[in-house]
């Protein structure tokens, strides 16, 4: 443990050194080059040189379920991993084998011995299967939200489109024996000028543009995009296009 945080130290001097060079240099784009590869340099050599005593491996054992699910599954997208980054205590950590239990609302990296669930107040972000996560503590000023957690940015801009899915386990015994199932419900939220607002219908998305909301019908017609067969693509582009109008 000290030798991760001697580690971890001697990371944020080098980076603060490199920040310091870069802001007295001349911002040339080949200085910037330069500047982002030193970091990404940095940031690798303390990989190699912590190895298992990642600040990663500061988490808890993931124990999965002691049972089979008879339909769906408590994962993000798949119940297969994949490869993905996250931000954990400040850093950034690349090329992990990743998954996101939905249920739990807990993310864990698998390595060659064993699955080590984060601690999620230590997450600042991550990125699995071309999706960005970022956490949220549910307070006054985003009372909208359904509660703390993970939530999945459709689009980020000056205004942000966020998706919150939760998924819960049922159990049936209508045969006799018990059998469970994983049901899942989705929630959306814009966040307009620090506040966020939950979505719950395509005329409420419409009336949080309601400056621009002759332009976004038009639009949202034109291009044939349905709230109801594909919702998260109808929200998305039309939430990039009314910012693109508010620019």
């Amino acid at each position: 443990m000290k030798f991760y945080w001697a580690a971890r130290l001697f990371l944020l001097t080098g980076l603060l050194f490199l920040r310091v060079i870069s802001l007295t240099a001349q911002s040339a784009a080949d200085d910037s080059i330069l500047y982002k590869k030193a970091v990404s340099n940095m940031i690798a050599a303390y990989h190699k040189a912590a190895g298992d005593q990642l600040g990663l491996y500061n988490g808890i054992q993931y124990g999965g379920y002691p049972f089979s699910f008879t339909e769906g599954h408590p994962f993000f997208y798949s119940n297969k991993a994949d490869t993905g980054s996250v931000v954990y205590d400040g850093i950034l950590y690349e090329n992990l084998t990743m998954q996101y239990d939905e249920i739990a609302e807990g993310l864990f990296m698998q390595d060659s011995l064993r699955r080590i669930q984060l601690l999620n107040p230590r997450i600042e972000r991550f990125v699995l299967f071309g999706n960005n996560f970022i956490r949220i503590v549910r307070d006054t000023a985003s009372a909208a939200l359904v509660k703390t957690g993970f939530y999945n940015v459709l689009y980020g801009g000056g205004v942000s489109l966020l998706k919150k899915e939760i998924k819960l386990i049922r159990d049936d015994v209508s045969t006799g024996e018990i059998r469970h199932f994983v049901d899942a419900a989705d929630y959306y939220y814009l966040k307009k000028n620090n506040t966020f607002y939950s979505i719950k219908s395509k005329g409420g998305l419409l009336n949080l543009f309601k400056d621009k909301k002759k332009q976004i019908k038009q639009y949202i017609s034109k291009n044939k995009l349905s709230y109801r067969k594909d919702r998260d693509n109808m929200l998305a582009k039309a939430t990039a296009y009314y910012d693109q109008l508010t620019q």
